[in-house]
């Protein structure tokens, strides 16, 4: 009996040993389906191509090209890439998406295949990225629109979290390639001013901030209790909040907030102290001496300060979103409601801020600054040379005149 049972033991613990062999083996193969891609897939999300290079370049692309009609070499129409390949990924309700993507030189998508994915709901509802067709939607799409869901992207019912990976995994990917190998395109130009407007503040620390100004910081004293501190920062835009909190932390904070909130610019506020006695209706700003208090629904949670310039400066991060009447271009006051009945104001601390002109520029969109130095001589030289051709053409004019004077 004794060994009987022991040879039943033995025999279940093999083949549970080999199911478990099986599933690591597929999951391993399919988690390394974007490294051993087949061409027929790069055909479908680049369907005018002809041929495709190796994979080459940083990041890592396939080169798509099409016949030419003359007969010459083939031409260069677009590139294919796997999201993988361009970290970080945004992560879904379980874990990474890993799709394939196709990129025209226009900057419009061609085609999106989902590669690999291992969401809870897939037990429950199979392919159901596959089967909602989400992936179409990106069909021809320039990436330089949103990519939010419930704006221009559909998500996919009950399944918020894994349609937002999608999307913003396609308009970061897409984006990263564009600005390395389309430099003349519109959304590179962009991005390159953009860039040049934050180069200061990569290169800082978080004292460098407080040097400057970009982050503030003010106390707010619970009676009989420790402080609760504050440091505030403006983070109305993507590559400010990704500075700032990290990339994993920013897109969870944004990705919260738009189910939520339609308006009204981010403000990063680090919290240390007494946190546990933070009350987010005591929240607030003031412009102009009118008093605007935060709602409850417009501050979500951006990380525990592990990423990004924050990190080791604060105990965890908030995004509070401003009311949308607050003009960003003025100063404003951020303030905590110190009141012994919370959402009066009228006892309330707080700090003064305002936005530098390089966040300012980042922030409005202002692509051609007249007042950049590299503008400016190249609107001199222009200026001269113009001058000078009106010159030459009319010297002859000139000349006549002249003659005719002295006659």
């Amino acid at each position: 009996m004794c060994s009987l049972s022991l040879y039943s033991s033995i025999r279940f613990l093999s083949i549970l040993f080999y199911l478990c062999l099986t599933v690591i083996g597929s999951t391993t193969y399919a988690q390394d389906e974007w490294e051993n891609l087949e061409p027929a897939w790069l055909e479908e999300v680049m369907p005018l191509a002809d041929s495709f290079s190796s994979k080459q370049g940083n990041p890592p692309v396939y080169h798509a090209y099409q016949s030419s009609t003359a007969g010459g070499e083939p031409e260069l129409i677009g590139y294919v890439f796997a999201s993988p390949d361009l970290p970080p990924e945004e992560v879904g309700f379980s874990g990474p998406i890993d799709l394939l993507i196709g990129l025209n030189l226009s900057g419009a998508i061609t085609g999106v295949k989902v590669l690999h994915y291992l969401e809870s709901y897939l037990n429950i509802r199979g392919d159901f990225i596959g089967d909602a067709n989400f992936a179409a939607q990106f069909l021809n799409k320039p990436i330089g629109d949103e990519f939010r869901v419930g704006r221009d992207i559909d998500g996919m019912t009950r399944a918020t979290i894994t349609s937002w990976a999608v999307a913003r995994s396609v308009r970061n990917s897409t984006r990263r390639v564009a600005e390395a190998y389309m430099p003349g395109h519109s959304y590179s130009v962009a991005a390159n001013f953009e860039n040049q407007a934050l180069e200061t503040l990569r290169n800082q620390n978080w004292d460098d901030y407080l040097a400057s100004g970009f982050v503030k910081e003010f106390l707010a004293p619970i009676v009989g209790e420790t402080d609760l501190r504050f440091s505030v920062a403006y983070m109305g835009h993507y590559r400010l909040g990704e500075l700032l909190v990290g990339a994993s932390d920013y897109s969870n904070s944004d990705r919260t907030a738009s189910e939520m909130i339609e308006d009204g610019h981010m403000l990063l506020l680090g919290l240390n102290g007494n946190t546990p006695r933070l009350q987010q209706l005591r929240l607030g700003a003031i412009q102009n001496g009118q008093i605007y208090p935060n709602r409850g629904d417009r501050v979500v949670f951006a990380g525990s300060a592990d990423e990004g310039k924050i990190a080791g400066r604060a105990r965890f991060a908030i995004a509070m979103f401003m009311h949308p009447d607050i003009d960003i271009t003025q100063p404003f006051t951020v303030i905590y409601d110190i009141s012994e009945t919370r959402g009066q104001f009228n006892d309330y601390v707080g700090v003064d801020y305002q936005l530098t002109e390089d966040v300012l520029t980042l922030t409005m969109g202002n692509s051609i600054n007249t007042e950049n130095p590299v503008i400016q001589n190249a609107l001199t030289v222009v200026i001269l040379i113009l001058a000078l051709v009106l010159f030459v053409l009319n010297l002859p004019r000139i000349r006549a005149s002249i003659s005719k004077s002295g006659d």
